[in-house]
Formats: C-alpha cells, sequence, structure tokens
C-alpha cells in the first residue's frame, strides 16, 4: 500500500535538464590549465585513434584473424595510459582524469558509429580548429555551486561569469564542459530540476 502511494507521487514528478552555455572569465593559471588539459585530452584522443587505425589495418591486411582484439576498448587504452604512457609522458597527469576518460570514450564512440555505418573513419582531433571539451561531472555536492557572478568548477574552483545572472543560482548542476573557442572560453552546464 505504501508503495503504490509513492510511484504515484513519483509519476507526478519528472526530471527536467536544461541546458546553458555562457562564457567565463578565468584567471592566468586558471587559462594555463584549461588550455593544457585540452592539450591533453586532444593527444589522448588522437593516440587512441591512431592505436585502433593501426589494429584495423591490421585486420583488413588479414595479419590478425577474428579471433584476436583488432579493437580497443576505452577502458583497456586507460589502462593503457595509465601505467604504460603516463610513464614515459609524465605531463599527462596535468589533466584530470575524468577528462581524459571523456576524450577517450568520445574516441571509441566515433569508432563505434564507424563500425555500425552511422559515420565514416574517425579523424584526428587538429590544434588548429579544434572541438575538443573538457568534462566535469558531478561526484560530490560541494563540487558545482552557481552565484550570481561567479560557479564552482570541480578543478578549476571560482571562475567569475561575464553576462552575471544569467545562470540559475542555486541550481542543481549535474555536469558541465569547458571550451577554448575563437581566443574566448565558453562553459556550457547542465542544471535538473524536478517538476
Amino acid at each position: 500500500m505504501v508503495c503504490g502511494n509513492i510511484k504515484n507521487k513519483l509519476k507526478g514528478m519528472r526530471r527536467l535538464l536544461k541546458a546553458f552555455k555562457t562564457e567565463i572569465a578565468p584567471t592566468k593559471e586558471q587559462r594555463v590549465k584549461i588550455i593544457r588539459s585540452i592539450g591533453v585530452a586532444r593527444f589522448l584522443y588522437n593516440q587512441y585513434i591512431a592505436y585502433n587505425r593501426r589494429l584495423y589495418k591490421m585486420y583488413q591486411r588479414g595479419q590478425l584473424d577474428e579471433k584476436q582484439k583488432h579493437f580497443v576498448t576505452a577502458n583497456d587504452f586507460d589502462k593503457y595510459v595509465n601505467h604504460e604512457l603516463k610513464i614515459g609522458l609524465p605531463w599527462i597527469d596535468q589533466c584530470g582524469s575524468k577528462t581524459r576518460k571523456k576524450a577517450l570514450v568520445n574516441a571509441e564512440q566515433a569508432f563505434r558509429r564507424f563500425f555500425d555505418g552511422v559515420s565514416g573513419f574517425p579523424n584526428f582531433k587538429k590544434k588548429a580548429n579544434q572541438d575538443v571539451k573538457l568534462y566535469f561531472p558531478k561526484n560530490n555536492t560541494g563540487d558545482w555551486k552557481i552565484w550570481r557572478h561567479k560557479l564552482m568548477i570541480p578543478t578549476l574552483k571560482q571562475v567569475r561569469l561575464k553576462e552575471f545572472g544569467y545562470l540559475p543560482v542555486g541550481a542543481k548542476v549535474t555536469n558541465g564542459t569547458v571550451a577554448y573557442v575563437a581566443g574566448r572560453f565558453v562553459k556550457g552546464t547542465e542544471t535538473s530540476s524536478t517538476h
């Protein structure tokens, strides 16, 4: 009887997601961290594409049979990055682990879309016209906070907004991204509310 009442109440409530995109004004240290992290994410994306491209070409030439692994998942490549690649390239640690993981997952999705026939073969990300974003999920309650003139981003801490009052103050943020587009730092935020 109690379970039925709770189910009826939950049916009436629904979760709404609303996305906001605004420009931020990071400090010099935050700018350096954002640009370095974007570079690391692009590097790992390209390394993943190159690694799987080699395996796929070996499979096409007949050097690998069906039983051998001709596609590496993002999880397996992340283990390779953590145990082998980071030893020779310690600057990979300058980027957050969630951002690195999201870059690899995006590269894996590009390959899966290619294998499903939805899109073409994945291309490398170029530095000149990049569309690499830093991904920041909400892990703890204090990770994301929105004030009228600034917001708290997990690894960047407090960042000033260029547009005051655009983001809803006190909204529950589920995740967000930071991108560097045309010399500007753009913040995309996804908020949730129940109605």
